[in-house]
C-alpha cells in the first residue's frame, strides 16, 4: 500500500531534477499520444540496484522491439540512478521507474516525426507490503480479458501501453480478487497483471513458457536459475486452467514483491490452498540469493 506522498518522490526528466508536482511531458509526446514508450522498474537492496544488467538487457530488447534508439548507455542510466540515490532523503531501499518515451512529434503514428526520446526517472522508497500477503497469500481471478497476442502488441516488450493489463485488473477487482490472471488466445495461462505466475505439483514448479505470450520477468529468470540447485525442480510448460485445478500450490513473482503465494484462484476454475512448503522454501532461497535476508 502506498504510504509516501507523490511530492516526496524524486523525479528527473532528461537528467534534470523536476518538482514532482510539476513534472510533465508535452501533450505531443508520442508516449502520451500513443502509449509509445518502454520502461523498467528496478529496486535497490542495501543501496545497490538489483539485477541491473538483466534489466538493461530487457530495456534494450524492448527498444529493439519498438524500433526505438536509446541514446543512453547502460552506464549512463546507472549514473542517473546513482545520482538519485545520493539525493534520496528516505532511509532504506529505493524503487526506480525508468521510462523512455518516443518523444515530441506530430499527431502521426510514424515515429520519424519525433525530435528524440525523453528519459524520465521516478524514485521513491520501496513499498513495504503487508506481511499477510506472504503468510496468507493473494486471491487471483482468471479474467475474460485475453493477453495481447505476440503478433499484435508483444507482451515480451515492456511497454507503457498497459491498457490490456488495466482492463484485466478492473475486471478482477469487480469480482473481489486482488489480481488478474490472463489467458492467451489459445486458452493457455500467461501471467498476472504485473507478475509472473507459477503452479506447484508434486514438488515441481511449473510456469508458463515464454512462447505462451508473457513478459520474461527478471525475478522469474532468477528463480528458474536458483531453484534447481536448491533441490526444487522447475518446468516451463504450456498450461491451462485445468492445471490450476490439479495444483498443490500457486504463487507469483515480481521485482518489488518477490515471491508471493496465492491462496485462491477463481474464474473458469475454483481452486484454493494455503501457502505451501515449496513456495515458502523458494521465497527463502530467493531472498538469501539477492541479499534481502542472511
Amino acid at each position: 500500500m502506498e504510504t509516501v506522498s507523490v511530492d516526496s518522490y524524486i523525479v528527473r526528466v532528461n537528467r534534470e531534477n523536476i518538482d514532482p508536482l510539476k513534472a510533465s511531458v508535452s501533450i505531443f509526446d508520442h508516449g502520451f499520444l500513443f502509449g509509445d514508450s518502454i520502461y523498467e522498474v528496478v529496486r535497490t537492496i542495501k543501496g545497490k540496484p538489483l539485477a541491473w544488467d538483466r534489466h538493461m538487457r530487457r530495456l534494450e530488447n524492448s527498444a529493439d522491439g519498438t524500433a526505438m534508439e536509446l541514446p543512453w548507455s547502460s552506464d549512463d542510466l546507472l549514473a542517473e540512478v546513482m545520482t538519485v540515490l545520493g539525493q534520496a532523503p528516505w532511509e532504506g531501499d529505493s524503487y526506480f521507474r525508468m521510462i523512455v518515451t518516443r518523444g515530441t512529434g506530430k499527431i502521426d503514428l510514424m515515429p520519424t516525426t519525433c525530435e528524440g526520446p525523453n528519459l524520465i526517472l521516478i524514485a521513491k522508497p520501496v513499498p513495504i507490503l503487508p506481511e499477510r500477503i506472504y503468510s496468507e497469500g493473494e486471491f487471483v481471478c482468471v479474467t475474460d480479458v485475453i493477453r495481447n497476442s505476440a503478433r499484435a502488441m508483444n507482451p515480451a516488450i515492456k511497454s507503457g501501453n498497459y491498457l490490456n493489463n488495466v482492463i484485466a485488473m478492473i475486471e478482477a477487482q469487480k469480482r473481489g480478487a486482488e489480481d488478474a490472471l490472463m489467458l492467451n488466445e489459445h486458452g493457455n495461462l500467461t501471467e498476472c497483471t504485473t507478475s509472473n505466475f507459477y503452479l506447484v505439483k508434486d514438488g515441481v514448479i511449473r510456469t508458463p513458457d515464454l512462447s505462451c505470450g508473457l513478459l520474461a520477468g527478471i525475478t522469474r529468470e532468477i528463480l528458474l536459475e536458483i531453484a534447481p540447485p536448491a533441490g526444487i525442480p522447475v518446468e516451463k510448460a504450456i498450461l491451462t486452467v485445468s492445471d490450476i485445478a490439479e495444483a498443490d500450490e500457486a504463487f507469483m513473482s515480481g521485482t518489488i514483491r518477490g515471491v508471493v503465494p496465492i491462496f485462491r484462484v477463481t474464474g473458469d476454475v475454483e481452486w484454493t490452498a494455503p501457502p505451501g512448503p515449496v513456495t515458502s522454501k523458494l521465497r527463502e532461497v530467493y531472498e538469501k540469493h539477492v541479499g534481502l535476508s542472511e
